[in-house]
């Protein structure tokens, strides 16, 4: 059996080739046919990976890529066979550094949590292997994958928050009401104009906690599912966040795909999500924290925050077979895609260390903030069989992604 050796810093690695149908020579159109000519269950793995792959010769030209690879890139392989890895890969200098790396020298590299812009922000992980045929280094196999689940890389319990929040509201909301009462007897007996402001201010404070337990026993319960249309919640949350957006001066872009279908999910707590979301953006752009160097003209005032919202399909999907007996062939296909909506902030950003934690309960970066809001978000979207996905840099702004599912659509087996 063929072998390819992958030589590492420490040690070397003997690993079976991926395609026993190449021979020894190099890569060659020759060889490229017999690839195009694998049998068509083994062509059906490689296209049906969620990984993007793509194979260089020695010289840095791509000679083959699977589907997932031409839904990253966004072209065909009839479009970019023949392009360099520098041509195709330029706006992510890691990427090309380790290629030629991985082609001059054999090694094998790995690298987590890349940042790109490909279809909007987003995250990735690469693994770059020299490619062997018999002793002879080829070419490299870049594999890359979406990092969608950036912020479900821990299981941090998310079905017990429910619970929790709604056994602690409960607790607190009875004897909530018996000092509200309490203080409603006080009020019509006080005579000293002292008592009376105190009463009265235990009052409008009873009415505010009363006001913050009822959202989160509201929050907590399980969503109830109809047709909506996602622009029309998202315009909602503006307007409820509008005051807010014209006090900071934050200019707000919206970029709506106004072909994209009607979604079942629950509308206030889709609301919920968008309104927190938009008010931890809008907080997170102090115009105090803005550099001079940073500030713009924009019809006749200094402003440089923007809010951008943007809504698109995803450029991912999942394929689901429906097996209809043993000859695969045979067995119906339905891919899963989603529609996403970005809001983008040109805020202070997040620590890269801090991103990871931000959706953990009762965690929160504001000094008065209950940690309660993201961690209910998640919590509200994955109940919508969705994630949400976060991208900052620091002094620069975030990008935070929902995505939520559509309707599974039927395919051909390829």
């Amino acid at each position: 059996m063929n072998v390819k050796k992958l030589e590492t810093k420490h040690k070397k690695i003997e690993t079976p080739l991926s395609f026993s149908d190449f021979n020894d020579s190099p890569l060659t159109t020759h060889h490229l046919q017999s690839f195009e000519e694998l049998p068509v269950f083994y062509e059906a793995v490689i296209n049906n990976l969620d990984e993007a792959l793509f194979l260089f010769d020695k010289r840095g030209r791509l000679t083959f890529v699977n589907k997932a690879g031409e839904e990253f890139i966004g072209k065909g392989l009839k479009e970019i066979r023949g392009r360099t890895f520098k041509e195709l890969f330029s706006d992510v200098k890691e990427i090309v550094v380790l290629m030629k790396k991985a082609i001059s020298e054999g090694r094998l590299f790995n690298c987590k949590a890349l940042e790109v812009e490909r279809g909007g922000a987003g995250t990735i992980n690469v693994n770059i292997s020299p490619f062997y045929m018999g002793h002879n280094l080829e070419g490299a196999l870049l594999c890359i994958r979406e990092d969608l689940s950036i912020t479900s890389k821990e299981d941090y319990s998310f079905d017990a928050l429910p619970y929790l929040i709604g056994s602690i509201a409960h607790e607190i909301k009875n004897p909530l009401s018996g000092i509200k009462g309490a203080a409603q007897i006080l009020k019509g007996s006080a005579t000293d104009p002292e008592a009376t402001e105190c009463v009265d201010l235990i009052l409008k404070e009873s009415e505010r906690l009363n006001l913050v337990l009822h959202s989160y026993l509201t929050m907590t319960r399980k969503p109830v599912f109809n047709r909506l249309n996602i622009h029309e919640v998202i315009e909602h949350a503006l307007k409820v966040m509008g005051p807010a957006i014209h006090d900071k001066k934050v200019r707000l872009n919206k970029s709506y795909d106004p072909s994209l279908p009607s979604i079942r999910g629950d509308e206030s707590k889709l609301l919920q999500v968008f309104i927190n979301l938009m008010k931890n953006a809008v907080e997170a752009m102090d115009d105090l924290k803005l550099p001079a160097s940073r500030m713009k003209k924009e019809r006749g005032y200094a402003t440089e925050h923007t809010l951008t919202i943007n809504t698109r399909p995803s450029n991912e999907y999942m394929v689901f077979y429906e097996d209809e007996g043993p000859n695969v062939k045979k067995g119906k296909i339905k891919k899963q895609r989603w529609m996403v909506i970005a809001l983008q902030d040109t805020g202070v950003g997040i620590p890269r260390d801090e991103i990871e934690k931000i959706f953990l309960p009762f965690y929160t970066l504001k000094s008065s903030g209950s940690g309660l809001g993201l961690a209910l978000s998640k919590k509200i979207i994955k109940d919508h069989g969705g994630i949400i996905k976060v991208v900052s840099k620091t002094g620069q702004g975030s990008t935070v992604s929902v995505y939520l599912p559509l309707e599974m659509t039927s395919g051909d087996n390829e």
